[in-house]
């Protein structure tokens, strides 16, 4: 099993390294200046996931509550448009059926109304 890299051998040479450099009368006061540096790193870590661990769960319900108020506007949107469809479903083939009050007889309600050269301004300037 290694940790950080180091497996049970590197280990077992740093503490024989550490007790030949340290002596036997150091070691014990090093090794609680050591727990007490891993515990603070523990501790601030725990509080670093904690306070992440909030602000990320904060961001997570706005984005679900926008992600459901996206949704309803689709469904919305949705409905609005079938209903326009069914409308113009129903309205379209009223209009096709009777002809323009205003159109002369004889002329069909698609045809443009006939222009003379004067009107459309095709007559040559002076």
């Amino acid at each position: 099993m290694e940790i950080f890299g180091v497996g049970p051998f590197e280990l077992l040479l740093v503490v024989i390294i550490a007790f030949v450099v340290l002596g036997p009368e150091r070691i014990p006061s090093v090794m609680r200046q050591l727990g007490r540096a891993v515990r603070q790193l523990r501790e601030m870590t725990q509080q670093m996931t904690k306070d992440y661990g909030s602000d990320l769960r904060e961001i997570t319900d706005e984005v679900s509550a926008l992600q459901n108020e996206l949704r309803s506007v689709q469904r919305d949107l949705g409905a609005m448009a079938r209903d326009m469809i069914n409308q113009a479903a129903v309205v379209k083939p009223a209009t096709t059926a009777t002809p323009p009050v205003d159109a002369p007889p004889g002329q069909s309600p698609a045809a443009p109304p006939e222009t003379s050269p004067i009107d459309s301004g095709d007559s040559p300037s002076i």
